[in-house]
């Protein structure tokens, strides 16, 4: 009993091995991902503190924040609609 549980070790220990592997590169896509995020979320706030400033609202209250917050969703709806249809484009293609 105890050499087959012996024999078993190495096949087990590549596997957890094989799990974290996937799992910590996982986390580093995820990462970069957030990275991405980030680096747009700036982009897109930078556009939209613009747009404020052309119509002329200034200030940092409610109603400030409430209408860039719908700027800024109309904002990515769009582009989740632009890029949703693109990789619908290349789904079609595969």
């Amino acid at each position: 009993m105890v050499k087959e549980i012996v024999k078993k070790i190495p096949h087990a220990a590549k596997a957890v091995h094989s799990e974290v592997k996937k799992n910590v590169l996982t986390a580093i896509l995820a990462a970069f991902g957030f990275i991405i995020a980030l680096v747009w979320r700036d982009f897109i706030k930078s556009g939209v503190d613009q747009i404020i400033y052309s119509i002329g609202v200034e200030g940092s209250g409610y109603v400030y924040q409430l209408i860039i917050t719908f700027i800024t969703t109309v904002f990515c709806v769009i582009g989740i609609l632009v890029v949703s249809r693109m990789k619908g484009k290349e789904d079609v293609k595969d």
